[in-house]
């Protein structure tokens, strides 16, 4: 694959990650009308939604055989183990536990996704999906909880991490832009519905109480 090409995966995500910018979401987060209570229940139902993404990570490392891209899942992995704990810790204050059919539906997509998706689709889905609508809401989040320790690691680490999506596709030849851009066109939705989601039980757990 040329230059261009990865260019052309390049600006089709970064148009994603604008959309997911004006999501439902992260105008919850970011915006001045909505109250601390609401941000609060926005990390109760994140909470299993970064539970379940332990479970996303280990099975793309679970299924990959290649050489190069299993050193990356890896890698990728030991960066990103116990995240899940850091969000715990920051909602200390929170002990509710939520289970959602909608956060569960789309987690699951995901595992299955890193099944059975070709290597580098499944990194992609890892590097230029998920980490980059991380990235989206971290930086949302910092906003919304000042030094937070959870947001604030992912802040910084979710640049990196969406970076190496980018320079696989420059070392390898084993994909196409109409592939790889229907993978991200498919994770995007996922995200968005998950993400809507967990704006609608926040505002919902909020309005209830």
């Amino acid at each position: 694959m040329t230059q261009q090409d990865v260019e052309r995966v390049a600006r089709h995500n970064e148009q994603r990650q604008r959309e997911y910018e004006s999501s439902e979401l992260i105008r919850l987060l970011t915006a001045e009308s909505t109250t601390a209570e609401t941000k609060k229940a926005v990390l109760t139902y994140l909470q299993p939604w970064s539970n379940a993404f332990q479970r996303m990570i280990s099975a793309r490392v679970t299924f990959e055989s290649d050489p190069e891209l299993r050193a990356l899942a890896l890698e990728h992995q030991e960066e990103e183990i116990g995240h899940d704990k850091i969000l715990a810790r920051s909602r200390a204050d929170d002990r509710q536990l939520v289970w959602d059919p909608v956060i569960e539906a789309g987690a699951s997509w995901f595992v299955d996704q890193f099944g059975i998706l070709p290597g580098v689709q499944r990194a992609v889905l890892a590097h230029l999906a998920l980490e980059a609508g991380s990235l989206v809401f971290s930086q949302a989040g910092t906003k919304a909880f000042p030094e937070d320790e959870y947001f604030d690691l992912h802040d910084e680490a979710d640049v990196e991490h969406l970076e190496m999506g980018y320079e696989l596709l420059r070392r390898r030849q084993d994909w196409t832009v109409d592939g790889v851009v229907e993978v991200l066109d498919r994770a995007w939705q996922v995200i968005g519905v998950v993400s809507d989601r967990i704006a609608e039980c926040a505002r919902r757990d909020t309005v209830a109480a």
